[in-house]
């Protein structure tokens, strides 16, 4: 019975809840390059990444920012190849999109008003008379 106990009284921590090694015992390891490039590749930011190879951001940052770098790039390089593929077959939706945010398109409206202008705004205000005689008296004489 008294093994029974003892053995109920150990600490189990999940993978994910292991202490984790001091920054200054780190030692590069290749295989977890490969996984966070391979994070990287995958889209993960870099405290995602981290928290996914169990490791600190500051490792990642001090010993894998190649390596993560690197997967990001790739990424980013497969998927615009695919969009740009995409858009040449007639993909109509990523070719705007493309043409927009990589050739500088836009859809807005650009309003210009023409012409002179005939009259000054003023915050006095006109009688009936002074009215006629100011504008409308010109456009005859014209």
């Amino acid at each position: 019975m008294s093994d029974e106990t003892s053995e109920s009284n150990v600490e189990v921590f999940p993978p994910i809840m292991q202490p984790k090694p001091h920054t200054r015992d780190h030692q590069r390891n290749e295989d977890l390059a490969h996984q966070i490039s391979d994070l990287g590749r995958l889209g993960l930011s870099k405290g995602n990444a981290a928290i996914a190879a169990r490791v600190t951001v500051y490792v990642l940052e001090k010993y894998y920012l190649e390596d993560y770098l690197s997967g990001v790039t790739e990424m980013q390089r497969g998927l615009a190849s695919v969009a740009i593929t995409e858009a040449m077959n007639g993909n109509t939706p990523i070719l705007l999109h493309l043409l927009k945010t990589k050739l500088g398109w836009s859809e807005q409206q650009v309003i210009e008003h023409t012409g002179e202008i005939r009259a000054v705004v003023s915050s006095k205000p006109m009688s009936k008379e002074e009215f006629v005689q100011k504008y409308l008296t010109k456009d005859e004489d014209v």
